[in-house]
């Protein structure tokens, strides 16, 4: 955000931390390379959120350095997110993949200091496979692993397979808002279901491809901008957030203002977790 440097100290309350990683995808690629335009497309935003009446960079943001794990297998990438995500332990830290598996990373990583949260997580696929590509750490199998310790809260779920779709009916830690039966209301209905504690996890394709095409499996039928927005004001007003991440961005074709919209998604829920709630 081209922050002054008083800014961007080891007190920073809030921390970026930006993950290069892609392994065994599903259809299209350049996940590794979305921290980087984020954080480029982060210079031009306005310090100041006319929304929610709040400048959330005065209590900080320091920028990591990224973690360049495309050449790791995923249990070595699990193990280094986990342990980078336990160093920041006193710190509100948003995480930028990279493809979905980092998530996998960071759950366990909060695990070690956060016994009792749920999670949040929009996306437009299940993400419920035991395994993929031989791995059951790979992006189609985030929920399977996540929902083993936590309560899942899926948002924008628009194409999974069969086999996915009985076990979720069948797994009482999991609760499903389809694209094509978003509403507000429902969330409110399961958020009293969820623990106090919430992590979010966004992954990009959650969002209609009108808005984000650039993304490994873009699905139509998505949620759009002021959706995702309402949902988040309504999550961090009555949860305590304890950490996010943005994944999925594969930026290749005419990306610049979806890059942009990603960044300022960062700086919104920053500013979410500052504002003061009345």
């Amino acid at each position: 955000m081209n922050l002054p440097p008083k800014y961007c100290t080891k007190e920073s309350k809030f921390v970026i931390l930006p993950i290069s990683y892609e392994k065994d995808l599903t259809y299209g690629d350049g996940t590794s390379k979305g921290p980087h335009e984020i954080i480029k497309a982060s210079q031009h935003l306005e310090y100041y959120d006319e929304q929610f009446d709040c400048e959330g960079f005065t209590n900080g943001i320091k920028l990591l350095n990224q973690l360049e794990l495309c050449d790791k297998e995923p249990e070595e990438m699990v193990k280094i997110i986990s342990e980078r995500i336990y160093e920041q332990k006193n710190k509100f830290v948003i995480s930028l993949g990279g493809d979905h598996a980092v998530t996998i990373g960071i759950i366990k990583g909060l695990e070690k200091t956060e016994k009792d949260f749920s999670i949040i997580q929009f996306d437009a696929h299940s993400d419920y496979r035991d395994s993929w590509n031989g791995s059951s750490l790979n992006h189609a199998c985030v929920t399977k692993q996540i929902s083993k310790n936590h309560e899942v809260c899926l948002i924008g779920i628009r194409s999974q397979d069969y086999d996915e779709s009985q076990q979720i009916k069948l797994n009482q830690n999991i609760h499903t808002i389809y694209g094509w039966d978003y509403s507000i209301e429902e969330l409110k209905r399961i958020l009293p279901k969820l623990k106090e504690k919430v992590y979010i996890t966004i992954d990009v394709d959650g969002f209609d491809p009108s808005f984000i095409r650039n993304t490994g499996t873009p699905e139509p039928g998505g949620l759009t901008w002021n959706q995702v927005i309402n949902c988040l004001e309504l999550i961090f007003k009555e949860k305590e957030v304890i950490g996010a991440d943005i994944v999925e961005f594969a930026p290749k074709i005419n990306f610049e203002s979806e890059a942009y919209a990603l960044a300022k998604l960062t700086y919104k829920m920053i500013n979410l977790k500052e504002k003061k709630w009345i």
